[in-house]
C-alpha cells in the first residue's frame, strides 16, 4: 500500500480557511501532547541524572583541606560511616536498645522515639550525599535495675556504633538496692 501525500495536501487546500486553521490547531495540539507526555519528562529525567552525576564528580574531585582539629579527630576516632537511611536507622535504634536490655535481663524498660530533627547541612559538610539530609532520631529510655547493671548498660549503649550520643542521663535511687535510670539516646539517619 503506497501512501501519497499529494492527494491529502490537495484536499487540505480545498478546505475553507477556517477549517484549515482548525485542522492545523488539532495537529499542533496532538504533537504538543506527544511531546508533553513522552519526550519532555524523559529529557527532564536525563538532565536531572546528568546534573547529579556532574555534582558527584565535582564533589569527589574537589580538593578538601582539613584543619588540624579535623585531622586529629580523624586519626583519633577512625573512619566515618555514613548513617543508615531513616527507616532502617529508626528500626535499628529500637533493635539496639532492646538487644542490650534483653542481654542484661531487663524486662521492665520503657523506650519510645521522639520526632526526628534535621541537622543543618553547614554543620556536617560532605557527610550527606547530594539531595539528602541528616536527621537526629531521639529516643527516651527508662528502666530500673541495680547500679552496676545500669552503669554497664549505659557504657554499652555509648560504645555501640549505631548510637551517636547519650544526651541526658538521670539516675534516681528507687529502693531495694535498685536505681531508676532515664536517658536520652540519639542516632543520626539520612533522609531525602
Amino acid at each position: 500500500m503506497k501512501i501519497t501525500t499529494n492527494r491529502h495536501v490537495a484536499r487540505f487546500r480545498e478546505m475553507e480557511t477556517t477549517w484549515q486553521w482548525i485542522v492545523g490547531a488539532v495537529v499542533f495540539l496532538f504533537l504538543f501532547l506527544i511531546w508533553a507526555q513522552l519526550l519532555e519528562p524523559t529529557s527532564t529525567a536525563w538532565a536531572e541524572t546528568a546534573d547529579r552525576m556532574e555534582a558527584n564528580v565535582e564533589r569527589t574531585s574537589a580538593s578538601i583541606s582539613l584543619g588540624a582539629k579535623s585531622r586529629n579527630a580523624a586519626m583519633t576516632y577512625g573512619p566515618i560511616e555514613l548513617p543508615d537511611r531513616k527507616a532502617v536507622g529508626s528500626l535499628e535504634l529500637i533493635e539496639i536498645v532492646q538487644g542490650i536490655m534483653s542481654s542484661y535481663g531487663i524486662k521492665n524498660d520503657t523506650f519510645y522515639q521522639a520526632q526526628s530533627n534535621t541537622i543543618k547541612a553547614s554543620l556536617l559538610p560532605g557527610i550527606a550525599n547530594p539531595g539528602e539530609k541528616i536527621e537526629r532520631v531521639k529516643g527516651e529510655l527508662d528502666f530500673t535495675t541495680t547500679p552496676d547493671k545500669a552503669i554497664s548498660i549505659i557504657s554499652e549503649l555509648e560504645r555501640h556504633p549505631g548510637i551517636e550520643s547519650i544526651t541526658n542521663i538521670r539516675i534516681d535511687k528507687s529502693g531495694n538496692k535498685e536505681v531508676r535510670t532515664r536517658l536520652s539516646i540519639e542516632a543520626w539517619v539520612r533522609s531525602r
